[in-house]
């Protein structure tokens, strides 16, 4: 089952890089900031900075609606040692994987009648 499930969350990345590489997303032109800090030994004294964009506006997708598993199935699917994000509301009970969290950064999902922001 776990390499069955490996298979599957190797494909799904490699899809969502070549879904990054091809879906046209720019990447802007560097920015220059000039810095004229009054901290500086001399006040006069500039610094240029470039700002560099690494990915686009809303490049990382979040996770809308997000399905989940009975404790058994998630026994059988994640390793024990698996880093989670819980979230308790109302006697309504969530858990968050911490690494579907890296790929994805942020979760909108309702936990106990109130909409919630999962961060990471």
């Amino acid at each position: 089952m776990h390499k069955v499930v490996g298979l599957g969350l190797m494909a799904l990345l490699i899809g969502y890089v070549l879904w990054i590489a091809t879906a046209g997303t720019t990447v802007p032109a560097a920015e220059t900031v000039v810095v004229n800090s009054d901290t500086a030994r001399n006040a006069s004294e500039e610094q240029t900075l470039d700002i560099v964009t690494l990915l686009g506006f809303d490049a990382i997708v979040s996770i809308e609606n997000p399905r989940f598993v009975d404790q058994s199935t998630a026994d059988e699917t994640y390793d024990p040692g698996e880093l989670v994000l819980g979230v308790e509301i109302d006697g309504d009970a969530r858990a968050y994987s911490v690494p579907l969290l890296s790929r994805h950064e942020i979760v909108n999902d309702v936990v106990g009648g109130k909409p919630i922001a999962v961060t990471w």
